[in-house]
């Protein structure tokens, strides 16, 4: 079955070529299409259409320090036309949880869209040349392509600074522009904040509230129709409050900006801090609360009764209950403005609303309800007490992407882990009374609740300290920093992997010296030595009979990250990299320019590959006949294969490769 649709898409390929009206290109698992539209203003809108293969993946536009490849066009200057800002979004990517990066990454899957525009300065035809550059990933491989890319302008109009005409000219028609997939985690962000809602009606600002609500609901003349109503109003009125908030943040946010808020510093920062302040609230220390002349003017409107008096006594519970249900507000708006969808910010609001009334509803229809509910107690000042934890532990979610962005290393994978694990014993200490908050009442035992509540936190405590000596600790991937040399990873001798270089050491030595190429930024994992070519590290091998581990990767691998991460940092790999094998860090990416003497032509497009990551990329593709990373090869001094090279692949499999290469040339070395 794959066979033969590899064999469609390039019979389709080789059709597309064939007919001169259309402009579309195949690259791997994308098939490219572009178009332009003159807008009869002086610009045209150079347009790039991608249909991507499943299960393939193809990241956004924004570039991002420390992040993924994003899709740019270097355009060739000219004085046919100039153009002001790179290469955009034409369609709305979704966001990602990319386990190699302490972030949501925006991507495009089945179908994408961009527009680079330009201003004509001439009314005869011209050509806008240029490079695209893009990634693309599948979860297991990532691929870095580069295409030159041509649109031949036809003749059009030019414009004065006033909008008049210049001179005339036709227009060339645009064909549809592709839309991008929905957001596909919004119904999970949705359930988040439904639930984030029933948590808010236990907390200790609204839990004791709910029978006297109730109570107004079947006051007056008795009837259970009208408190039915008076219900209703009362939830709908809730829910209408609520996304009324989610609407004036969408109000402030433009679409433009939308992808760009998840990773820059300054929502991260701004979320990190409310997080904490709204912490540090829920422990006693302060009480947040807003002007107490909007509750009693919603208090003296509910006062006057009827179906009215319904919405003002929802107005005045959210108000009153701002304190407790602030931080869950927050976390909602937090999360939304991270996203992908315009309207997130509404519809996280509307559930959340939704499900924050629902009690209070529910107790309307059923009023008897009301005796089987638990009374109000020390219990409630526990839930805010836990609550506060948790919303100092995810503060530092916000502080570690921050950090990512500036590229300071300063919330490492170290530091988060170690704060994860004082929150998790702290709050563990908490709940079997070690110690109590100034808001707790006084007991003299410890209920089951409450020691579940702590037998889970010392568990996940002890869950998170294997990751502070290399453990990948997969499941909470997409949450924590990725691998980053700042943990300790134990050899097989027993010996800390802290006596090799550190993370800030010296990144230019090699096993026999000085490495070519070699900069902090393409520094091999775990204090590995490596060389940054292939001649070097094959010059090396021969002086310590070694075979050499060349390993095409990217700095914007995903793949490559997880790999490494939860591959290369077991001690049986390391110590296999470390002492068997002279290791080769192959960046496709690496765009130093190299001396005229090491540029090579290609023997694939006949062209000249000026940087390291190109002259790389082309040797892997032409050598092995493969484009995608990470890719492994075992090689002897000869640059001969020494067993079947391998790409992502399980720890098995990956020390099963090594040690089948060593063999091979310890066999041949004989």
């Amino acid at each position: 079955m794959k066979l033969k649709r590899f064999a469609m898409r390039r019979l389709l390929f080789l059709f597309l070529l064939l007919l001169p009206t259309f402009n579309a290109y195949s690259q791997g698992p994308v098939i490219w299409d572009f178009k332009q539209k003159d807008n009869k203003d002086g610009t045209i809108d150079l347009i790039f259409y991608a249909d991507i293969e499943s299960p393939w993946y193809m990241y956004n536009t924004d570039v991002i320090k420390e992040g993924p490849q994003a899709v740019t066009f270097e355009i060739n200057e000219s004085s046919d036309f100039e153009y002001k800002a790179s290469i955009q979004d034409n369609a709305t990517p979704r966001s990602k949880k990319d386990r190699a990066f302490p972030f949501e990454v925006m991507v495009f899957e089945g179908e994408a869209s961009f527009i680079q525009k330009i201003s004509r300065l001439t009314r005869d035809k011209f050509k806008v040349e240029g490079l695209l550059t893009y990634q693309i990933c599948n979860g297991g491989e990532c691929v870095i392509e580069e295409m030159d890319v041509t649109f031949d302008i036809q003749a059009g109009e030019i414009y004065d600074s006033e909008g008049n005409i210049i001179a005339g000219g036709e227009e060339k028609p645009v064909e549809k522009e592709s839309s991008g997939k929905k957001d596909e985690g919004l119904l999970l962000f949705l359930l988040i904040a439904f639930a984030a809602g029933l948590g808010g009606v236990v907390t200790p600002c609204v839990f004791p509230m709910i029978p006297m609500t109730v109570s107004f609901f079947i006051s007056g003349t008795g009837n259970k129709r009208d408190g039915i109503i008076k219900g209703l109003i009362f939830g709908a009125s809730v829910t209408l409050i609520y996304a009324l908030i989610g609407v004036i943040v969408a109000l402030f946010r433009s679409t433009d900006a939308t992808d760009a808020l998840g990773t820059h510093w300054l929502p991260n920062v701004l979320f990190a801090i409310l997080f904490i302040v709204f912490a540090i609230s829920f422990l006693g220390a302060f009480e947040i609360t807003l002007p107490s002349g909007l509750a009693n003017k919603a208090d003296s409107k509910a006062d006057k009764g009827g179906y009215i008096a319904s919405f003002f006594v929802a107005l005045a519970m959210v108000i009153v209950s701002f304190s407790c249900t602030g931080p869950f507000v927050g976390s909602i708006l937090a999360a939304s403005v991270t996203g992908g969808l315009a309207l997130k910010p509404i519809l996280g609001m509307i559930s959340f609303g939704f499900a924050f009334s629902l009690p209070f509803v529910l107790f309307s229809f059923f009023p008897s309800l009301m005796k089987k509910m638990p009374k109000s107690g020390g219990w409630l000042n526990v839930v805010k007490v836990v609550f506060a934890f948790v919303l100092l532990a995810f503060s530092l979610k916000f502080l570690a992407s921050a950090d990512a962005y500036f590229g300071l290393g300063i919330m490492n994978r170290a530091i988060f882990i170690s704060s994860w694990i004082v929150i998790a014993i702290m709050l563990g200490f908490y709940m079997i009374g070690v110690f109590k908050t100034s808001h707790d009442s006084p007991s003299d035992y410890v209920g089951a609740g409450r020691i579940i509540t702590a037998v889970v936190s010392f568990t996940f405590a002890i869950y998170l300290i294997p990751g502070l000596f290399g453990a990948p600790l997969s499941s909470l991937s997409s949450i924590i920093p990725p691998q980053d040399g700042s943990t300790m990873v134990l050899s097989t001798s027993g010996a800390s992997a802290s006596d090799n270089r550190s993370a800030t050491g010296d990144v230019s030595k090699g096993l026999c010296g000085d490495a070519k190429y070699a900069t902090e930024k393409n520094k091999a994992p775990y204090g590995l030595n490596s060389y940054y070519e292939i001649e070097q590290a094959i010059e090396c091998a021969k002086q310590l009979n070694k075979p050499v581990l060349l390993s095409f990767k990217s700095m914007t691998c995903s793949a490559c990250k997880l790999m490494e991460g939860d591959v290369w940092s077991q001690p049986e790999v390391l110590d296999l990299i470390k002492n068997r094998v002279v290791l080769a860090s192959l960046y496709v990416d690496d765009r130093t320019e190299l001396p005229l003497n090491e540029q090579v032509t290609s023997t694939l497009d006949g062209k000249v590959k000026n940087t390291l990551g190109r002259k790389l990329r082309d040797y892997q593709l032409s050598r092995f006949n493969v484009a995608s990373q990470p890719y492994y090869v075992l090689i002897d001094h000869n640059g001969e294969p020494l067993t079947k090279p391998t790409g992502e692949c399980s720890k098995a499999n990956f020390i099963a490769f090594l040690k089948s290469g060593i063999e091979a040339f310890e066999k041949r070395a004989k």
